[in-house]
């Protein structure tokens, strides 16, 4: 009967082989991940951020559901971790009906409120400048410019707490 191939290879030779092996996958491996997840540096992530409607009737009872009709576009903004973020917060409304953007602890915003853009063909005049705050009230037509910075990880909810349930989005924040 003749030996195998590896049955005439010492103990020490097979260990060699065994250890080039495991370096040459484990640096595939390696490799690979890396491509896959990578760092990248802090930015400044810029969204833009209108109030909508859902097609359905908010008629109180018996006629319609008695819900708000109201939704953020878009209802998701995702950034990194140590992102800064600016949000340009429009109310779009054809009638003259009050949103707010509210996010709950621990993220707290500045923003700068704007007047009806339309009244004076730009950006309208600066009706107030909020530092801090968890809360920011716009009128029709208004716009507010929010920025923070995405200091924790996670899935973080922002909404207008006069159109609930249906007006609420969410900061998701990688990291």
């Amino acid at each position: 009967m003749t030996q195998s191939g590896f049955s005439k290879l010492s103990t020490g030779k097979l260990l060699i082989a065994a250890a080039v092996i495991a370096i040459v996958s484990g640096a595939a491996v390696g490799m690979s991940v890396g491509y896959v997840i990578h760092y990248s540096a802090p930015t400044t992530r810029e969204f833009y951020l209108f109030d909508g409607s859902l097609p359905f009737n908010d008629e109180p009872r018996p006629q319609g559901f008695g819900y708000p009709h109201d939704i953020f576009v878009p209802d998701r903004i995702t950034v990194n971790k140590g992102d800064h973020v600016l949000i340009h917060y429009v109310n779009i409304e054809d009638i003259a009906e009050d949103h707010n953007f509210v996010m709950e602890s621990p993220y707290r915003f500045d923003a700068v409120v704007y007047d009806n853009a339309s009244i004076n063909s730009g950006k309208g005049a600066v009706l107030g400048t909020h530092l801090n705050v968890d809360t920011v009230v716009l009128g029709q037509g208004q716009n507010a410019t929010i920025t923070l910075t995405a200091s924790w990880a996670g899935v973080f909810p922002y909404r207008c707490t006069f159109h609930q349930p249906t007006m609420t989005g969410y900061l998701v924040v990688i990291g």
